[in-house]
């Protein structure tokens, strides 16, 4: 896959982050404090510079997977020049925004296809093949290729997601999830996961129906990428697992 020259950055994070900033040192600099932040987010030789928003969360499509995501961060503290930061980085960039996605999807349809590099640093984007930057790690774009995506991504599903409120396999983190798929032949990955979530032991209570946790955690965790969304219509097609 051909580098683009297209970059598309996170706005949530630089909108908090500009926010936070904002709050101590004053909000007449938001403007150029954010200017200042997608400078410093776009690569050398880049032709275009667009900024990835959410929709509000009661309009994501996840809630309807799973009507619990996110509700985690229900009273988490907000900055108070939140507001004026949002508005003033549509002010300045050309934003994108797209019916019941978050930031994450817009960036991941994107990036699967082919026509924008990714600038977040959010490391769930790993799980979206494609060209991606995380400009606070990085020193330069890198291509992640659909096997690696594949393996992030099945991480995520059998171990959750506690930032959102997405609970995995009990007793699962990172390392011991990766650990598991290591010993497994790729293609049956999807099948062993849900196998996985239909057992007890890795389950703290009871669950009523463990297929379908299985599918909505992996709904809730997986961000979109160009198969899963039509640009023109703004279709959504969720993602299943692959178990045939």
């Amino acid at each position: 896959m051909k580098r683009p020259n297209k970059v598309i950055l996170d706005g949530d994070i630089l909108v908090w982050k500009t926010a936070f900033w904002a709050d101590t040192e004053g909000a007449d600099s938001i403007v150029s404090k954010l200017k200042w932040y997608i400078k410093k987010w776009t690569p050398e030789g880049i032709d275009k510079v667009e900024v990835a928003l959410s929709c509000k969360r009661r309009d994501n499509f996840r809630m309807q997977a799973y009507p619990k995501y996110k509700s985690n961060r229900d009273g988490t503290f907000k900055p108070e020049t939140l507001y004026d930061t949002y508005e003033a980085i549509q002010d300045i960039s050309k934003c994108l925004h797209r019916p019941c996605l978050e930031a994450d999807d817009i960036m991941g349809i994107y990036s699967s296809c082919g026509k924008a590099i990714a600038v977040s640093t959010d490391k769930d984007m790993r799980g979206v093949r494609g060209w991606h930057w995380n400009p606070t790690k990085e020193d330069e774009p890198a291509l992640i290729s659909k096997e690696d995506a594949e393996r992030f991504f099945c991480i995520q599903w059998m171990a959750g997601d506690p930032t959102d409120g997405v609970p995995g396999l009990w007793r699962i983190g990172h390392k011991k999830a990766a650990k598991m798929l290591d010993e497994l032949d790729p293609e049956d990955w999807h099948r062993y996961i849900m196998d996985a979530y239909t057992e007890e032991k890795y389950h703290k209570g009871e669950v009523d129906d463990p297929e379908a946790l299985a599918i909505a955690t992996g709904q809730c965790v997986r961000i979109l990428h160009k198969e899963n969304y039509n640009l023109k219509t703004n279709k959504i097609t969720p993602w299943l697992p692959k178990v045939g």
